[in-house]
This record gives C-alpha cells, structure tokens and sequence, in this order.
C-alpha cells in the first residue's frame, strides 16, 4: 500500500522554491539560504568538556528516558504541523525536488519515529516553520531553518519537553546560534 502522495505542481513548485538551498551543499549556501542548529537532550556538546562518560555511565532507563524525550518532541511536533518528504530528481545541474504528503496523517508520527531509529536522513521539511530535520547519534538532531521567527512554535515545544538548542559546528559558516540564542531569550525560553 503507497504511504505517499506526490504534491500538485503549484504546491511543489512553492515547496522546491522555498527549500531551493536542499539542492545545494552545504559549502555552497549562505546565511540567506538557511541557518543551522541542533535540538538534544544534552545542555552543552559531549565533545567540547569530553563527557561522553555522560553515556557511558547512563543506566539502560537513562538512555531509555532520552529515547523518550526525542521521540516525543517528533511526536509533539507532527501535531503541530504535518511535514512533507521530499525526494531529489534528475541529475546533476537538472536535480529537482519533488514533494509528496502521508497518506494517513494520523500514523505519521509513528512512522517519523521508526525513521529515527532507522537513518540520519529522514528527507522531510516542515513548511510553515521553514525546517529541514537530519537525525544524529546521541539523542540529537540537526535541523536547517529559514527564518527564527518562523520556528518560534517547535523552539517552544524544545523548551516544554526539556530538551536544548545547540550551535551546529558541523557547517560553521551557517551557525547563527548567536542570533538564535538572543531571540529565544526574547521569547522568554531557554
């Protein structure tokens, strides 16, 4: 049974040009293009004070309790808005994008988790709040953004379930954590 159906061409016309910067590399964007973050259950990165003892010594219901905070923030999320996956076409200088939506939006949460436990890249977008998702180990997730403003929604749900916001080191040039930091202290989160 298909899980999947494409978009309209005006639809998907509007999805593609708002998410031009996916058909990039990551080298080849700017901060107009997106800026990156990382949502985890970690309040600062392992690496920088070398604390993967952190992991190390957690107890199996620890890193069951982070399985959970993840999961339910996926979960929390797809209530707040339906994301859309998407799939490259052509080749090379002729790539496209091309979108499609869950059949049944009630079990699309389900299915979000399973593709957490599954790949780092589950390929979905949320529109409205302007964000690409790729999933990490250590209970993290990386996520580009268009505006601040637009994802002030999911920053909230972040704050409510106890989960962080990060700087991603990973594409310096797109770490505007500064700029994002400041909004959400203006937002009153943490």
């Amino acid at each position: 049974m298909r899980k999947f159906k494409n978009l309209t061409k005006n639809k998907n016309k509007v999805l593609a040009e708002k998410f031009s910067f996916l058909l990039k590399y990551n080298d080849d964007c700017t901060k107009n293009d997106c800026s990156w973050a990382a949502i985890t259950v970690f309040d600062h990165w392992l690496y920088e004070s070398d604390s993967f003892h952190l992991i190390e010594n957690a107890t199996k219901s620890q890193k069951v309790s982070w399985d959970k905070a993840i999961k339910n923030f996926i979960l929390e999320l797809v209530k707040l808005e339906t994301p859309y996956k998407y799939k490259f076409i052509g080749r090379n200088t002729k790539q496209k994008l091309q979108f499609s939506q869950f059949i049944n939006k009630v079990e699309f949460g389900e299915y979000l988790t399973r593709k957490y436990d599954e790949t780092y890249s589950p390929n979905i977008v949320f529109n409205n709040l302007g964000v690409v998702f790729f999933f990490e180990d250590y209970w993290t997730i990386h996520f580009k953004y268009k505006k601040q403003e637009d994802c002030l929604e999911m920053l909230k749900l972040i704050n409510e379930i106890g989960l962080y916001v990060l700087p991603a080191y990973s594409a310096g040039h797109l770490n505007n954590y500064q700029e994002l930091s400041t909004y959400m202290i203006q937002q009153g989160l943490k």
